[in-house]
């Protein structure tokens, strides 16, 4: 049940309004996120350019390393003559070629060391010819002159310029990942705190949103609690005013009745029985409608017509018995109100109009009444084997007040009613459309 309270309406609001803070908060906590993600694919591609100037000064280190030992090895051959240091000799040819050129390539993005690295391949190039050709020495002028090579300093000179250069380099290298280290920090440091903060953000959005939905929560529980009271004194309400309307229709049939029985006149005397048959067949409908505290929309067609017949039954007479009555409507059918109280005027019409007119003077005989259902119309049917119509009476017009009430009841529900002359009696046929969205049965 809706409802229009101050209370729920400023509820509303600040749930509007928090709904429409907390999309502004998930939006931002949105693009913090990109941020952080940002932030975090930079801290790893400064990491990765940490780890590519490990990689130059540990190539450096190596490439120094692996010279000293070439030297190393060469001297150590030509003092001993012991051809083994000879291989440590060329392994360590090999490896300082192969870390030159390692160096180029992790130096490719550093044009200032690149002209370092094209220096250094130069001097290794020179260093490494000279052992060569000291070597050489060796076999074609005799150890004397391989050692006399040695001894004059150029090689010496130029494993110090190596050493100058790789240091050089070292030390240039050293600032770089001092650089790149900070940089990380911060960034790994910024990372950290966004982390906290995002945490922190995210996690108090979600505690103030589930304090403000038990907060709701509570407020509609103690509304709805509130209104299902409202509610139930409502009903009580209802059903004592529809207690009273019920008790005040069947008044005014009573009374209805009692007048006609006093009055002297038999002609107003049965039109104040037929009025109070009118009324309770309206009473009728209200019973079906708001019986035993519940509140219908529909009324159980087949049902309200079963009643009404047997309430049109007139009392026996001083003058004889009464017309026997044969009721067949056994199919359920759910109408609404605006067809059920003119539909059960109608009925109650017709049956009074064939006990008072087919059976005259105290007469009996069988009125028999049928309802049937095809597709989404209702046929019901009224048939008497009394003495019938007169001959001015017909479907189109003719009749009293009672046949002129069905006839406008029957184009108020967009029906159509059909008079036929029996042999003997009358019947009547009244046919009607249901409702789009009424239940029917075929």
């Amino acid at each position: 049940m809706p409802t229009n309270t101050d209370a729920s309406l400023a509820r509303r609001q600040v749930r509007a309004r928090a709904a429409r803070v907390s999309a502004v908060l998930f939006g931002g906590l949105f693009v913090g996120f990109l941020l952080l993600v940002g932030v975090f694919i930079e801290y790893r591609r400064a990491i990765d350019w940490v780890d590519h100037t490990h990689m130059v000064i540990s190539t450096v280190e190596d490439l120094q390393s692996n010279l000293s030992d070439a030297e190393s090895s060469q001297r150590g051959f030509l003092l001993s003559q012991d051809r083994d240091h000879l291989a440590s000799y060329e392994e360590g040819v090999e490896s300082s070629r192969a870390l030159l050129d390692r160096l180029g390539s992790l130096t490719v993005d550093n044009p200032a060391q690149q002209d370092k690295v094209k220096a250094l391949r130069a001097l290794t190039a020179d260093r490494l010819a000279r052992m060569a050709e000291v070597l050489r020495q060796v076999e074609d002028g005799g150890i004397e002159r391989a050692l006399a090579m040695v001894r004059d300093g150029s090689g010496a000179g130029m494993m110090a310029e190596i050493r100058r250069m790789t240091a050089t380099m070292r030390a240039e290298e050293d600032q770089l990942l001092a650089r790149r280290s900070r940089h990380a920090t911060i960034l790994e440091l910024l990372m950290i705190a966004y982390g906290l903060l995002f945490v922190t953000v995210t996690g108090w959005l979600g505690y103030t949103t589930v304090r403000r939905l038990e907060r709701d929560y509570r407020a509609e529980r103690a509304e709805g609690q509130a209104l299902a009271v409202a509610l139930q004194e409502n009903r009580i309400l209802l059903d004592e005013v529809n207690h009273r309307v019920k008790n005040s229709l069947q008044i005014v049939a009573n009374l209805l009745r009692t007048q006609a029985l006093r009055h002297r006149s038999q002609e107003v005397r049965q039109e104040l029985l037929d009025s109070s048959s009118r009324v309770l067949a309206i009473a009728e409908v209200h019973r079906r409608l708001y019986g035993e505290g519940a509140v219908y929309d529909t009324v159980e067609l087949s049902d309200l017509i079963r009643s009404i017949a047997e309430n049109a039954i007139p009392s026996s007479g001083a003058g004889g018995g009464e017309p026997a009555m044969s009721v067949a409507v056994g199919t359920p059918l759910p109408a609404p109100v605006d067809t059920a109280v003119p539909v059960a005027l109608i009925v109650n019409e017709l049956l009074t109009n064939s006990y008072k007119h087919a059976f005259p003077d105290g007469r009996t005989g069988t009125v028999r009444l049928d309802m049937e259902v095809e597709g989404n119309e209702v046929h019901i049917d009224v048939t008497d084997d009394g003495i019938g119509l007169p001959e001015e009476v017909g479907s189109g017009g003719g009749g009293g007040f009672g046949l002129n009430t069905v006839r406008n009841l029957t184009r108020q529900i967009r029906g159509q009613l059909e008079i036929e002359r029996l042999t003997p009696g009358t019947r009547f046929l009244l046919t009607f459309p249901m409702k789009p969205g009424a239940p029917t049965q075929a």
